[in-house]
């Protein structure tokens, strides 16, 4: 009888575990910067009020803001005035890129010194305290 009940019990906790009721990961909501002077390390002229949509540690887009939709709960970072980077010199800022990215107060092409003293730095899609 006692064997029945632990068969029964262990068939129970098994049909819950594949039933979905087990925990879901959770996936982070986007990430936007907006408006940020864009430098993306192709050699093409840098992008003013430019847009920069990460999801789950990869650049999704990284072009002018006119006419791009920011998707449904996305954490928004007001970037106007600033400039945004990748971390890595000869890294592209491009769709499928990792977001590995340097918030900026000046032009780094101007000043390259400028890089390391970032505002903010984002590694793999999320913010890391660059001072505090």
């Amino acid at each position: 009888m006692q064997f029945a009940r632990i068969t029964i019990l262990a068939a129970l906790l098994e049909m819950c575990s594949c039933s979905g009721l087990a925990p879901k990961e959770v996936i982070p909501p986007p990430k936007v910067i907006l408006g940020a002077t864009l430098i993306d390390g192709t050699g093409r002229p840098p992008i003013v009020n430019s847009i920069v949509i990460v999801h789950v540690g990869k650049v999704l887009v990284a072009t002018a803001s006119a006419g791009v939709t920011i998707p449904e709960k996305a954490e928004i970072t007001n970037a106007v005035g600033l400039y945004v980077t990748p971390v890595n010199t000869g890294s592209r800022l491009e769709y499928g890129a990792p977001a590995d990215l340097l918030l900026l107060q000046a032009n780094p092409l101007d000043n390259p010194l400028i890089l390391s003293n970032p505002m903010r730095v984002m590694k793999t899609g999320e913010w890391m305290n660059a001072r505090k």
